[in-house]
């Protein structure tokens, strides 16, 4: 462990390089702390792992801006104001602020977690077998998806989303959905029934996918009549939620609601000196949001920092 009485690495530490980390970075640095961001994975989070050639239509003054490009942007302007970016994989944070990697340890006046989430699992059979082998959660490679039958599970806007992507290249869609309503934006949604994108089936379920040593079938249930059906299928998309990433925190003794940190409007924690923001903290997974949560944390963490004579409790 660290000497308690150590030279701190850096001002701010930031678990996680998504928008909300990036952005809490960027504003940080801006106003003059010294940051350190850790990313064990891909910078961007999940913009860069599931959907990097989707095009982000919701991020305000970027309209029709590619997922990736709009990460690259990001990453651009952190490192102009001097952010320094460690590809380290976060293993434990400990209450006193310091953070211990898979290369070393180091410890912060404060820290934002900005973990993000990632795919939520379907829970069935086949599901894991097949991960890479025809299951995926979001169109990462559009050429993987080129004349083939693809099987999207969903109602949310990663499943909405998934169809308009396909429908420019796959042979079938069929789209399942639990429930007989969308939760997807309702414009999107209405539109994709309209111009008949996805042969839609609501009120179902998948309960198996099969195959050989490639995915190959589906049984879904219809859950009114509790009969099966067997669909043909090449590709399936499991878009079914996020789950939060929050198990590197079980020492610090965090408040949740749930699957979420509990955050007050300053983002703050219970833990002294810790903030939260993202997918972590609010059920609204909107990039928008989280750059804004994190620009809130960096604003905090400032003035917890420096305490400059302005600051009010």
């Amino acid at each position: 462990m660290l000497d308690k009485n150590s030279e701190y690495h850096a001002d701010l530490g930031v678990i996680g390089g998504g928008a909300a980390g990036l952005g809490a970075a960027i504003i940080a640095s801006y106003k003059g702390l010294k940051v350190t961001v850790f990313e064990g994975g891909t910078l961007g989070g999940i913009i860069s792992t599931l959907y990097p050639h989707k095009i982000v239509e919701n991020y305000p003054g970027t309209p029709s801006i590619l997922g990736k490009r709009l990460v690259d942007e990001f990453i651009i302007q952190a490192r102009e104001v001097q952010v320094e970016i460690r590809h380290e994989r976060v293993i434990k944070v400990l209450p006193d602020r310091t953070v211990l990697t898979n290369e070393g340890e180091y410890r912060f006046r404060a820290i934002i977690l900005a973990t993000g989430s990632q795919p939520a699992e379907l829970g069935v059979p086949g599901e894991r077998r097949y991960k890479g082998k025809g299951v995926y959660h979001f169109v990462t490679d559009p050429e993987e998806f080129k004349n083939a039958t693809v099987l999207v599970v969903g109602g949310g806007d990663t499943a909405i989303d998934a169809v308009y992507e396909l429908q420019k290249i796959a042979r079938k869609i069929y789209l399942v959905h639990r429930r007989d309503k969308f939760r997807a934006a309702e414009t999107k949604a209405n539109r994709m029934i309209r111009e008949n994108m996805a042969e839609i089936i609501l009120n179902s379920e998948v309960v198996e996918l099969k195959g050989d040593k490639i995915l190959e079938k589906a049984v879904i249930k219809d859950r009114n009549t509790q009969l099966l059906r067997k669909l043909e299928i090449d590709k399936c998309i499991l878009a079914v939620g996020m789950k939060t990433n929050l198990d590197i925190f079980s020492e610090l003794g965090l408040e949740t609601e749930g699957k979420f940190i509990k955050a007050d409007g300053k983002m703050r924690t219970n833990v002294d000196g810790i903030f939260a923001v993202g997918d972590i903290v609010s059920r609204y997974q909107l990039i928008i949001i989280a750059v804004a949560q994190g620009a809130i944390a960096a604003h905090h963490a400032y003035e917890m920092i420096r305490n400059p004579y302005w600051r009010s409790e």
